[in-house]
């Protein structure tokens, strides 16, 4: 079959290719429109070409092992970029396009913060795009978030700072013009958060995007259903990273536990992730946090036990490192296990 390379001949070959019997059907694919301007450029040996090289049709999604050559190669041009905690990187190798790293924790427990590191130094590690969807705070405290840590201060607390010098923080972080961030009041539903996240893709050129956090577009559903809500929304999500190649940050709460409160430093599992299976199920990596909050000692109150829940790519699970915040500086800073934490997997 050797219609016109245009839109007409693209509706013709869509309208009857599924008339032929299996394996008797090759569609040849031309550089120009068709053979009469193959001719006129005189590219004839170019048409033949094109002729003799036409694959066997076969129905979208089917792929013959022959043709995966490329893929493979593709595939291995795609390279890691590594957490910025040595332990974390112990057992996934990094963070890639094409995954769904989904960060899990009781309330309070640091996700955001966590989560405004890893933007930060993908903003100082990369040269590439970051899209940010904060649902649970307004553009300007996302923004802030980020000064704080270029300034190593809680910059927040800082209020009668001088702007021309809180400027000089918004310069090196914003001034570089790789932020995009969602302005999304009145606009968390499931397909609107769905088209900001191709947009961001697509035009802004997003390379990584975080959505912080799943909860907030569950509840903007009108269906009533939690749990199919978020089958819907992670099903979308995982077509999304594969389509257009991203690194998707999703932050998701878990219910309630049965046993030790994840507030009090209880242990976080795959089994506790709030109204689906399919978050689990979906993402390529897990990572939950894990803090005792009202410990007695500052130090282990502070600390943060980073535990990989799920890995796709390695394989390899379990406590991967121990983060310390800051109250100085607003920082996470990768600290030894502390000796009082009671932890039989390390």
């Amino acid at each position: 079959m050797c219609f016109d390379n245009d839109k007409a001949g693209k509706d013709a070959v869509e309208a009857v290719r599924d008339l032929f019997s299996p394996n008797k059907l090759k569609i040849v694919n031309l550089p120009l429109k068709d053979a009469g301007d193959m001719l006129k450029e005189n590219k004839v040996r170019e048409f033949t070409a094109a002729w003799w090289d036409a694959k066997v049709y076969r129905p979208d999604g089917i792929v013959a092992g022959v043709d995966t050559w490329d893929m493979i190669v593709n595939a291995r041009k795609t390279k890691s970029t590594p957490y910025p905690w040595a332990g974390l990187n112990d057992l996934t190798r990094g963070m890639r396009p094409y995954e769904l790293v989904t960060v899990t924790s009781g309330s309070g427990m640091g996700k955001s913060q966590l989560i405004k590191e890893l933007e930060y130094y993908l903003f100082k590690a990369t040269t590439d795009n970051i899209g940010i969807l904060a649902l649970e705070e307004s553009v300007d405290r996302s923004v802030m978030g980020l000064m704080s840590i270029e300034a190593d201060a809680p910059l927040h607390y800082e209020e009668d700072m001088n702007t021309d010098d809180l400027k000089v923080y918004w310069e090196a972080i914003m001034g570089s013009n790789r932020f995009y961030l969602l302005d999304h009041w009145g606009s968390t539903g499931e397909e609107n958060l769905m088209a900001k996240v191709r947009y961001m893709a697509k035009a802004m050129d997003c390379k990584w995007i975080v959505l912080d956090h799943l909860s907030i577009v569950v509840s903007a559903q009108d269906n009533g259903d939690e749990r199919k809500a978020i089958d819907s929304i992670m099903t979308n999500l995982r077509t999304l990273v594969q389509e257009l190649g991203i690194g998707l940050f999703l932050v998701s709460h878990l219910k309630r536990s049965s046993g030790q409160s994840h507030e009090e430093g209880g242990r976080v599992s795959l089994s506790e992730l709030r109204g689906s299976q399919s978050i689990a199920q979906l993402s390529d990596i897990v990572i939950g946090l894990e803090r005792d909050q009202q410990c007695e000692d500052e130090e282990i109150r502070n600390t943060t036990v980073v535990r990989v829940l799920k890995n796709r790519y390695t394989g390899l699970t379990g406590p991967a490192c121990y983060l310390h915040y800051d109250k100085f500086t607003g920082r996470m800073k990768e600290v030894p296990k502390p000796v009082e934490v009671v932890d039989n997997d390390f």
